[in-house]
């Protein structure tokens, strides 16, 4: 009985974990394309802690549709438009199941008794509101998406590595999305800020993949220091992630699963090379670390 009772509370209570989260980022920055790519969780590496990725509901299902007649196909996905009102806004929910460190070590341990589930609501916001945070701070349409970004307990921020020459702007409209974050008392403490620095299949970015912090400040060095003086503020917490949609291709001499479209101020605009070996990284760390609040080890490695 004892037994039957211990083994129920652990799959089912212990280890779920949860997140509402919101993910803003400029223009460009693979906002759709890193939620697709986690949704469809393509070409799975056996090895890995994740076991799943289960969308949840008509919203989830369309973003694996957008993985498989859009990215799979070697195509670009269209920008997200900002809708008139936040709450009309998509709201993508995930349940992510890992296998759990026991298991790793037990072979004979019981499954069922080791999983970890995340399970993440989660609203893709289009980088017309992050760029219009610079030019329209008066604009009732941004205050609404700035209320509904109240209601989320995690912040992904998702910055192209390569836009470095953005980083004063960024700066300047995160400087302006924290303020008007901070000025409610709901979940202070709680709320936490995850920077992503995404498309790190390029060669200058992927050497340092496993440095986040590393590379964070030396790609963006302002942006940095706001999260830095915002997390000494006592508010919240702020962490440093990279990840790539599309992953590499290749094992001795890795290469970039990409086709270059073009590359400029904004960063690289790119589709997929080659979508049967379509293997994203870096993309449940982050999400893990706003469930739980604590690193995984093996999600850092990708």
């Amino acid at each position: 009985m004892m037994r039957d009772w211990l083994k129920k509370y652990t799959a089912s209570e212990a280890l779920q974990s949860s997140a509402v989260v919101r993910v803003i980022g400029d223009r460009g920055s693979g906002k759709t394309a890193y939620m697709a790519s986690l949704a469809r969780w393509p070409n799975a590496d056996p090895k890995s802690p994740v076991q799943t990725v289960t969308p949840v509901g008509e919203a989830g299902e369309e973003l694996v549709a957008k993985a498989q007649n859009i990215l799979e196909q070697g195509l670009q996905l269209e920008q997200t438009r900002l809708d008139p009102n936040a709450s009309d806004t998509k709201d993508y929910t995930l349940s992510i199941t890992l296998k759990g460190q026991l298991s790793w070590k037990n072979p004979k341990a019981t499954i069922a008794s080791q999983l970890v589930n995340l399970n993440i609501s989660c609203k893709d916001y289009a980088g017309e509101f992050f760029t219009d945070l610079l030019q329209q701070s008066g604009n009732s349409k941004l205050q609404d998406y700035m209320e509904d970004c109240l209601q989320a307990t995690g912040i992904m921020f998702l910055v192209d590595g390569n836009s470095k020459r953005k980083d004063f702007e960024y700066a300047t409209a995160l400087d302006k999305f924290l303020t008007a974050l901070d000025r409610t008392d709901i979940n202070v403490g709680l709320r936490k800020i995850a920077l992503v620095l995404t498309k790190c299949e390029q060669p200058e970015l992927w050497v340092n993949r496993h440095r986040p912090d590393f590379l964070a400040e030396a790609c963006f060095p302002q942006v940095c220091r706001k999260l830095k003086t915002w997390q000494q503020m006592g508010v919240g917490r702020v962490d440093y992630f990279t990840a790539s949609a599309f992953g590499m291709l290749g094992q001795n001499f890795p290469e970039p699963n990409m086709n270059l479209l073009g590359r400029g101020r904004d960063g690289v605009a790119a589709v997929i090379k080659d979508p049967k070996r379509w293997r994203p990284f870096g993309l449940v760390a982050p999400i893990y670390w706003l469930c739980t609040g604590d690193r995984h080890k093996e999600l850092d490695k990708g």
